[in-house]
C-alpha cells in the first residue's frame, strides 16, 4: 500500500556527495524526511526520496557543503509529464473505458448450472430459440417469463431460474426424476417375433401360454384380464417370457464398390466471433469432398469468459474412388455387414443354422438363418370400447 502512495506523489532516486555524507541522514531525520532504500557507494549515499520533500532539501542542505543529484523519477506525476503531449493515450483511455460501459449493458456468457443427464448445450439453444442468447440486452430479459418458458419447452426440466451477475447469464436448473413405469394401466404382454416358449417369469397378469407351446409374432402371452371369485380385474401385467427364436438376415454387397479416401491434404479456417456477429479470417470457400470438424474456443479474461470467441473449422479432404472386390474379399465383406445388422436385431447371443451365398447381379447376397433364445413379451395397453359413439 506503501507502494503506490509512493507511486501516486511520486518519489526521486538521489545520489548525496560530500565530505560527510552521513550528515544528511541526521538532518532529514531531524527535520521528519523519510529516506528508504539508502545504500553506500564509495564515499556517496543513494537512496529514495518522496518529490515534496525533496523540494525541502535545498534549504535545509545549505552551507552543509553536500551536493544532491537526481539518478532517476518515478511515480504517476512524471509519467503523466512524459506522456501529456500524446494525445493517443487519453483518447484511447477514453475510448475503452466509455466501450466497457456500454458493453456493461449486455449479457456477455450464458452458462447453466446444474444440469447431469440434460445436455448443457441443449439448454443453450432452448434459450437462444426464447430469445435469450449472448449479445442480449440484461434490459431486455424477463427471468420470470423467460423460466415459465423453459419450463414449458423442456419437460425435462422440473425448476430453473435466471440469474445476471454483472455481464453473465446463469440458468440454474433441477432434472425433472424419470417417471416409475405407470402400474396403474391394464396392459396386455403381447410376441415381438415367433418363437417357442422356453422359460416363463409373471409376477402380474394371466398367463395363457406354457413351455413349449408356438407363438407368433402379436399373438398374445399374458393377459391383463384376471377372472377372480369377487368378479374381473383388468391389470398391468408384468414378466418376461423367453423364445427359442429364428429369423433370416440377407445383406447383399457388389463386386464394384465406390468408396471415400483420404488425400491427405488438409485445410483449416477460423471464424472470429463477437457475440452474434461472424467474422471469417479467411478468402473463398472449400469446393469438394471433405469432412470437417469444427472446435470452439472462448477467451477468457480473469477467469471469464468475454463474449469474443475463435471458430476453428479443419477440413480434410476426400475424394471418390471405384474398388473392386475379388470373391473371398466380397464375402468377407458380407460377413462384416451381418455382423452389423445382428447387432441391431438381437440384444443377446445367438447361433448360425444356415446360411447361403448366392450371386446376384453385380455381386453376392448372404442369407444367414440365426437362432437365440430371448424376451419376446412387450407391453401392449388394452383399449375398451365404452360403447359410446
Amino acid at each position: 500500500m506503501l507502494f503506490f502512495y509512493r507511486f501516486w506523489r511520486g518519489f526521486l532516486r538521489i545520489e548525496i556527495k560530500g565530505d560527510i555524507t552521513e550528515k544528511l541522514l541526521n538532518i532529514c531525520a531531524k527535520n521528519g524526511i523519510p529516506l528508504w532504500n539508502i545504500k553506500r557507494r564509495g564515499k556517496a549515499i543513494r537512496c529514495y526520496i518522496a518529490v515534496g520533500d525533496f523540494k525541502r532539501l535545498p534549504r535545509l542542505l545549505a552551507k552543509s557543503g553536500l551536493r544532491v543529484h537526481i539518478i532517476d523519477r518515478y511515480g504517476l506525476p512524471f509519467f503523466t509529464e512524459r506522456y501529456k503531449k500524446r494525445y493517443g493515450i487519453p483518447v484511447g483511455a477514453a475510448v475503452f473505458f466509455a466501450f466497457l460501459t456500454f458493453m456493461s449493458g449486455f449479457v456477455w456468457s450464458v452458462e447453466v448450472a446444474g444440469s447431469s443427464a440434460v445436455p448443457e448445450r441443449d439448454i443453450i439453444a432452448e434459450c437462444k430459440e426464447l430469445g435469450i442468447y449472448a449479445g442480449i440486452r440484461k434490459g431486455d430479459i424477463s427471468p420470470a417469463s423467460a423460466k415459465l418458458q423453459l419450463l414449458l419447452k423442456d419437460n425435462r426440466l422440473s425448476w430453473c431460474a435466471f440469474n445476471i451477475e454483472g455481464c453473465y447469464l446463469t440458468v440454474d436448473v433441477t432434472e425433472a426424476k424419470k417417471k416409475e413405469e405407470d402400474n396403474s394401466v391394464p396392459t396386455n404382454l403381447k410376441a415381438a417375433a415367433d418363437g417357442i416358449i422356453k422359460k416363463i417369469d409373471v409376477t402380474a397378469g394371466n398367463c395363457i401360454v406354457k413351455v413349449g407351446d408356438t407363438v407368433a409374432a402379436g399373438d398374445i402371452l399374458v393377459s391383463g384380464i384376471e377372472e377372480r371369485a369377487e368378479g374381473t380385474r383388468f391389470v398391468h401385467s408384468i414378466g418376461s417370457v423367453t423364445a427359442s427364436t429364428e429369423r433370416e438376415i440377407t445383406v447383399t454387397a457388389n463386386y464394384r464398390q465406390k468408396i471415400k479416401i483420404k488425400t491427405g491434404k488438409k485445410k483449416t479456417k477460423r471464424v472470429l466471433s463477437f457475440f452474434t456477429l461472424k467474422i471469417p479470417l479467411y478468402l473463398g470457400s472449400e469446393k469438394g469432398m471433405y469432412n470437417a470438424q469444427t472446435n470452439v474456443k472462448t477467451l477468457k479474461l480473469f477467469g471469464k469468459k468475454i463474449p469474443i470467441a475463435i471458430y476453428e473449422k479443419r477440413f480434410e479432404f476426400t475424394e471418390e474412388t471405384e474398388k473392386n472386390y475379388d470373391r473371398n474379399a466380397l464375402e468377407k465383406e458380407l460377413e462384416k455387414l451381418f455382423s452389423e445388422k445382428v447387432k441391431l436385431e438381437i440384444s443377446g447371443d445367438f447361433e448360425v443354422k444356415n446360411r447361403e451365398i448366392d450371386e446376384i447381379e453385380g455381386g453376392l447376397r448372404l442369407k444367414t438363418v440365426v437362432s437365440a433364445e430371448e424376451n419376446i413379451a412387450v407391453q401392449d395397453i388394452m383399449l375398451f370400447n365404452t360403447g359410446n359413439s
